[in-house]
C-alpha cells in the first residue's frame, strides 16, 4: 500500500525552551521503517524539518515552526491510500485536529490514522473531534503493520489490540491495549533516509546542548515507575527495557558513517536504570575507542551514579544529562509517587560534576498536592542545586495531562470538566515563561502561579552566575560558538537565533 506519515508543524514561543528544540522524529522514524520492510511504498512529511527557519501564525493565537498546513497537503502523493500523523502533546491538538479536517477534504477515500501520547491519553476524544478512522494506542511498530494488513484485506478492526476505531455505523470501539514489545532489538532502526538530517543540524537547537553533529537514538524503552501526573504509564507501561548496548553503539557508529555524527542526543525516559547496563554501554564505546559525546537531556535516574560510574559515562563522552525531581518537598514528592532521596541525588550530581559532566533539574510548580510551604522547599532545593553546581533547571508549572492519575483526580474534584481549546492550549503555556500560566490548584491563581514560576528561574540563574561569574564570559562566548557549553548557554542561544530569524522574517514580509 502506498503510506504517507506526517509529522505536523509545531508551536513555538520565544520563552517557551522546549518548543524551540528542533529534533528529527524519532517515534515516526520508527514506525516508518517498520511499515516500509513489510513491503509498503513510504512518503514522509515532515513539517518542522522540511522548513525549520519558516513562521506563520495559527488563528493569530500562536507562532508555528515549519510548513503551513497547505503546503504540508501539497506534499502528500496523490496516489496515497493511507495517512499517518503524529501528535505527542496534547497542547498541538488544536493545531493538528484542523490539519486532519483539510486532509479529509483532500483525501475523502484515504485511510487517516493517528498515533502518540495524544491520541493514546484520549482515544474517543480524538476520534469524536477529527475525522479520524483509528487511532493507535501505545507501542506502534506491531499495531500499524496489522493495522495496514487489515485495512489492505478490508478485514475487521475488532481483534487488532492497541486500536481505536470508528466501525460502520460510526460508533467508536477502543479495543484492549496490546502488550509491549519484549524484544526491542529485533525493531528496526529508524528510517532517517526519509528525512533531512542535515537540514536540521544546520539549525542547531537539539534537546541538550550541542556539541557537533547530532542524531536522536533511544537505548531503552519505557519507565518503570508510575509518576501520577505524567503520560508514560499509559503509553509505555512501566516496563523499562534496554537494548542489547552493542547494538547500540553500532547504531552510533553507524550514524557517524552516514550522517558523520558526533553528538548523540539519547530521548529515553529513563536511561539510567541499571548501573550493570551503563557501565557495559560505556565500556563498548571506550574499547572501540570512539570520539563521540552523548547527552542525556531528558532526565535520569540519580540511584545508578556514583563516582565511578560518572568517570565512566565521562571517558565514554558524556557531556550532560538531567535529574528528575519535580519537587523539593518530600510530602508532595509522596504524594505524586515521585520516588527520589534528595539528598542521594545531590551526591549523585556532585559525583558527576567532578568527573566533568554538566548537570540540570527539573522542577514544578503548582502541583494540585503543593502548598506556599512546599513552594518554598522547591525553591529551596533549586537554591541548593545552583549552588552544588548544577548547570541548568527548567521550571515548569503544572499541567494536567490527559489520562493521567492527577488528571483523573482532577476531574473526580470537578476541577476539569470539559476539554475545550482553551484546556488544550493551557498546556502548552505551563512551559512558557511569558504566557500567563493556567492554575489548577485551589491555593494559587493564574498570574500567582506564573509569578512564582518565574521568580522560581529567576533565583536559580541568579545564584548560578553568583556563584561562578565566569559564566557570564562563558555565555557570551558561546553566542558565537557553533557548540554549547551547558544546555543553559543552548537555549540562550536558541533564543536569539529564532528571534533573529522571526524578526528578519518580517522585514522581508514588509
Amino acid at each position: 500500500m502506498n503510506v504517507c506519515l506526517i509529522e505536523p508543524s509545531k508551536f513555538v514561543s520565544l520563552t517557551n525552551f522546549v518548543s524551540t528544540i528542533s529534533m528529527p522524529p524519532i517515534g515516526l522514524a520508527y514506525i516508518a521503517a517498520a511499515i516500509r520492510e513489510e513491503g509498503h511504498n513510504v512518503t514522509v512529511v515532515d513539517g518542522p524539518g522540511s522548513a525549520p527557519r519558516s513562521y506563520h501564525m495559527f488563528k493569530d493565537e500562536v507562532r508555528v515552526r515549519g510548513l503551513t498546513q497547505d503546503q504540508i497537503i501539497e506534499n502528500i502523493p496523490s496516489d496515497t491510500q493511507i495517512i499517518g500523523l503524529g501528535c505527542m502533546f496534547t497542547s498541538h491538538w488544536v493545531y493538528v485536529r484542523e490539519l486532519v479536517s483539510k486532509i479529509r477534504e483532500r483525501f475523502p477515500k484515504a485511510h487517516l490514522l493517528m498515533g502518540g501520547e495524544h491520541v493514546t491519553g484520549f482515544p474517543e476524544f480524538s476520534l469524536e473531534q477529527a475525522p479520524l478512522d483509528t487511532v493507535v494506542m501505545g507501542e506502534g511498530e506491531e499495531t500499524i503493520i496489522e493495522l495496514l494488513e487489515h485495512v489492505e484485506k478490508n478485514l475487521p478492526l475488532d481483534n487488532v489490540s492497541g486500536l481505536a476505531y470508528k466501525n460502520l455505523k460510526g460508533r467508536i470501539r477502543v479495543n484492549p491495549r496490546r502488550q509491549r514489545i519484549k524484544n526491542i532489538d529485533s525493531i528496526i532502526q529508524p528510517a532517517w533516509d526519509l528525512f533531512d538530517i542535515k537540514k536540521y543540524n544546520e539549525v542547531n537547537q537539539p534537546h541538550g546542548s550541542s556539541q557537533g553533529k547530532f542524531m536522536p537514538m533511544l537505548a531503552t524503552r519505557g519507565c518503570p515507575f508510575s509518576c501520577t501526573f505524567c503520560t508514560s504509564p499509559n503509553m509505555w507501561t512501566t516496563e523499562w527495557i534496554p537494548r542489547d548496548h552493542k547494538l547500540v553503539v553500532d547504531e552510533m557508529q553507524e550514524y557517524q558513517n552516514l550522517y558523520d555524527a558526533t553528538d548523540f542526543q539519547f530521548e529515553d525516559l529513563t536511561a539510567i536504570v541499571r548501573r550493570d547496563w551503563i557501565i557495559d554501554f560505556c565500556d563498548e564505546i571506550i574499547n572501540r575507542k570512539m570520539e563521540v559525546t552523548f547527552q542525556l537531556p531528558s532526565g535520569t535516574r540519580s540511584e545508578g551514579i556514583d563516582f565511578e560510574v560518572a568517570e565512566k559515562l565521562k571517558k565514554a563522552g558524556c557531556h550532560e544529562f538531567s535529574f528528575a525531581p519535580e519537587s523539593g518537598d518530600p510530602r508532595v514528592l509522596k504524594e505524586i509517587k515521585k520516588k527520589v532521596n534528595l539528598p542521594s541525588l545531590y551526591d549523585s550530581a556532585r559525583s558527576a560534576l567532578k568527573a566533568g559532566i554538566n548537570v540540570g533539574c527539573f522542577f514544578i510548580i503548582g502541583f494540585p498536592e503543593d502548598d506556599y510551604r512546599s513552594v518554598l522547599k522547591t525553591y529551596a532545593a533549586m537554591v541548593k542545586c545552583a549552588w552544588v553546581g548544577f548547570t541548568n533547571v527548567n521550571l515548569n508549572a503544572y499541567s494536567p495531562q490527559p489520562n493521567t492519575e492527577s488528571f483523573k483526580m482532577l476531574q473526580k474534584m470537578g476541577v476539569i470538566t470539559e476539554f475545550d481549546d482553551k484546556y488544550l492550549m493551557s498546556l502548552f503555556t505551563f512551559q512558557d515563561f511569558g504566557a500567563k500560566k493556567t492554575s489548577y490548584n485551589s491555593r494559587f491563581g493564574d498570574w500567582e502561579l506564573s509569578l512564582m514560576v518565574n521568580f522560581g528561574a529567576f533565583l536559580f540563574y541568579v545564584i548560578y552566575f553568583l556563584r561562578k561569574p565566569y559564566r557570564i564570559i562563558q555565555l557570551f562566548s558561546d553566542l558565537k560558538s557553533s557548540s554549547s557549553s551547558n544546555k543553559s548557554t543552548k537555549m540562550a542561544k536558541s533564543f536569539f537565533k529564532d528571534a533573529f530569524t522571526i524578526v528578519k522574517n518580517k522585514m522581508i514580509k514588509a
